[in-house]
């Protein structure tokens, strides 16, 4: 471009740098894949089936802070306001969800491509969220418990529709450059990519990236699982690739 000054023109070379994108990326099952559907039913039953006498003081509200401790049955109470209840380790105790972790560790391997050897085999902190009417999730980051996050959905109405539109529940994932209430100049991305949860939908996505679901207004319970992976990179990588 050209710059017109009262006493001079001079050519001024213009560069422009999109930096630190966030890559995520979707895997799609079958809507009518068997092993959504039972590992949905074996969460709902874990946590005492569909309208299963929820107290608000028996309610945990998943994010930083939320204090719990698991039951028996890996079910976690705090005194929360939320209808969301957890099943740990949902994928180590059935045949089903052994068969979706097994899916889960074939996407990650896909998402870190040359990267997958790095990736640690024997950790994989998972949960399934069962989530009732009225019930939300805080905006936090799972960076605490792995670095590469998979929500992967077991139930939901987006069948049919774009990943990127707004379903019931809707999941959210920030961007993590500011706060979600700050502005933002017309060229710049939208704050928040929503994702319409359905059927076999998986959204992987680096664990220090914020993200949050908005209170789900279905009749049913909404039934998703949270799979937070381990990526052992070598010491001292950054250096040895960037420096």
């Amino acid at each position: 471009m050209q710059l017109r000054l009262p006493v001079l023109t001079m050519k001024v070379h213009s560069t422009n740098v999109e930096l630190w994108p966030t890559r995520v990326i979707f895997f799609e099952t079958p809507v009518d894949w068997e092993v959504n559907r039972q590992l949905a039913d074996e969460a709902i039953a874990a946590v005492g089936g569909v309208g299963g006498g929820l107290q608000p003081e028996d309610a945990v509200r998943d994010g930083p802070g939320s204090p719990s401790s698991p039951d028996a049955r890996g079910v976690s109470h705090a005194r929360l306001r939320a209808p969301e209840r957890r099943v740990r380790n949902i994928l180590d105790q059935s045949d089903a969800g052994l068969t979706l972790k097994s899916h889960l560790f074939a996407c990650a391997r896909a998402v870190l491509g040359p990267w997958a050897q790095y990736l640690d085999p024997t950790h994989c902190e998972n949960r399934a969220l069962v989530i009732e009417p009225g019930g939300f999730i805080s905006t936090h980051k799972d960076s605490r418990e792995g670095d590469l996050t998979c929500v992967h959905f077991l139930t939901g109405g987006g069948v049919g529709q774009p990943v990127n539109s707004v379903g019931t529940p809707r999941f959210v994932i920030e961007d993590p450059s500011r706060y979600f209430d700050e502005g933002r100049l017309p060229y710049e991305n939208r704050h928040g990519y929503s994702v319409n949860p359905r059927p076999g939908l998986s959204v992987f996505f680096p664990s220090h990236i914020p993200h949050n679901q908005h209170p789900y207004e279905g009749s049913a319970p909404h039934v998703q699982v949270v799979a937070n992976l381990r990526v052992n990179l070598p010491v001292a990588i950054e250096e040895r690739l960037f420096d």
